[in-house]
């Protein structure tokens, strides 16, 4: 009976062994499907933005098009305008002349009616007088008065003339009323054509102005859809690059998965080899015990190996590396939590120190990026493997980055607390997101989630 005990506890420590090797490839095959997924869903995004990036510069170059054909329309628009211009300036100069033509023959016909009304007095006085003295048997007592045939000759030449010089006063007076009258309705005339002219310009000039104004706008609206596409643009190159890192890094952790997968995988064949050595050499002491008849002397199981540990020397400045995956990144104390705030939606926790103290890595991970943003001043993100799931941590306003990429382990310094970038005083502005960053942030989760601080 207790050889079958023994047996039977050999058989059963043997299935244990190999279902506890089952469960930890299952689960370790579960991280690497899931790293691989990861992977999957990144390059899947990568090809949609590289689709996104390829149609935000068709557009620019649309848009550029657009703009390019729009001058030249208003090129010709604003020399159509000067031409109107120039050719108002010259209307408005010859109204002007007109004007004063017309002003000037006013005034030449107010001279001449005043030479006519005193023609008029002058012939009206002498046709009073002749009224006065008979009319014409005045001009019969000059030629009767004559001495001689010869000086009635002479004084009958010199009535005629006196008669004839009436008559042609008379008429150049008409002649010259009725010219200037013509010449001054031929200035009104040309005047009043010259101002339909000018309010026909001014009306073009007006319609130039307004198309003019129209696609000034069209202008600026294109220029305004093309600043905004190249800021898009310039979005998902950032999220590319982010991405591209991100893969690298998933890629880094599925070798590193694998890796820890074959030694396993060896482990597991070692552990099933020495199982079966322990199996038969109790089938053999069982033998012996039956040959020899009598009972064998227990041995003791093996004692589990105690864990090394080991302490390190750190300075007060820098937090202590607590047990789990995760610990705190820095010394100080809480200034922000994660949430909504005055100033918006916050996506992470702020910890502050009145000194620079030491920035170290939230968990073992690959460092993914570590640049200078506008927004975030000295930055750094990391990617972390926990348990098959991917992890990404923020370290934002730092004054110094000492790490610009590979793998970081957990506790190891990456920087000091600053105050760059939108930073309204010396903290560390820590985020922590479930898969990788996105500028989206929506993976963002509360720090407290996974470090305690």
């Amino acid at each position: 009976m207790k050889k079958r005990a023994g047996l039977t506890f050999a058989l059963a420590a043997s299935l244990g062994l190999g279902s506890t090797f089952g469960l930890a490839e299952e689960v370790f095959a579960s991280k690497l499907s899931d790293l691989e997924s990861r992977q999957h869903d990144i390059d899947s995004k990568q090809s949609n933005i590289e689709q996104n990036i390829s149609e935000k510069s068709n557009k620019i170059t649309k848009l550029q098009d657009q703009q390019k054909k729009l001058s030249a329309e208003i090129k010709q628009l604003d020399q159509s305008i000067s031409k109107a211009e120039k050719q108002i300036r010259e209307k408005q100069t010859a109204i002007a002349e007109t004007k004063q033509e017309i002003t000037k023959l006013r005034k030449e016909i107010e001279e001449l009616k005043a030479r006519i009304a005193e023609r008029n007095r002058v012939l009206e006085e002498r046709a009073r007088s002749l009224q006065q003295s008979g009319g014409s048997a005045s001009y019969i007592d000059v030629l009767l008065g004559s001495e001689s045939f010869t000086d009635f000759i002479s004084r009958a030449s010199a009535v005629t003339t006196l008669v004839n010089a009436d008559k042609d006063i008379l008429e150049e007076q008409e002649k010259d009323k009725k010219q200037l009258e013509k010449s001054e309705k031929q200035l009104k005339t040309k005047l009043a054509n010259l101002e339909s002219m000018l309010a026909d310009l001014k009306t073009l000039k007006a319609d130039l102005d307004k198309k003019k104004a129209a696609k000034d706008q069209v202008m600026e609206q294109l220029a305004t859809e093309e600043d905004h596409a190249h800021n898009q643009k310039l979005s998902l190159e950032e999220e590319q690059e982010l991405l591209s890192a991100q893969e690298k890094a998933i890629k880094a952790a599925i070798a590193s998965e694998k890796s820890r997968l074959a030694k396993e995988e060896q482990a597991r064949k070692e552990q099933e080899r020495l199982a079966r050595e322990r199996e038969a050499e109790a089938r053999n002491k069982a033998d012996q015990k039956k040959s020899q008849q009598r009972q064998p002397a227990a041995v003791p199981a093996p004692s589990a190996p105690k864990e090394e540990t080991s302490s390190v020397d750190r300075s007060n400045e820098t937090p202590s590396v607590s047990a789990g995956a995760f610990t705190r990144p820095a010394q100080g104390h809480i200034s922000s939590e994660f949430g909504l705030r005055s100033l918006g939606d916050h996506k992470g926790i702020d910890i502050a120190n009145s000194v620079s103290v030491p920035i170290v890595a939230a968990a073992d991970g690959q460092v993914i990026r570590s640049y200078y943003s506008s927004s975030y001043g000295n930055c750094i993100l990391i990617s972390h493997s926990i348990n098959g799931k991917i992890l990404t941590t923020v370290y934002a306003h730092m004054s110094e980055r000492v790490v610009q990429g590979g793998s970081v382990s957990k506790g190891q310094i990456i920087g000091y607390m600053g105050n760059t970038g939108r930073s309204f005083g010396q903290h560390l502005h820590f985020e922590v997101h479930e898969g990788p960053w996105t500028l989206s942030k929506e993976n963002a989760v509360n720090p407290r989630k996974y470090v305690n601080f």
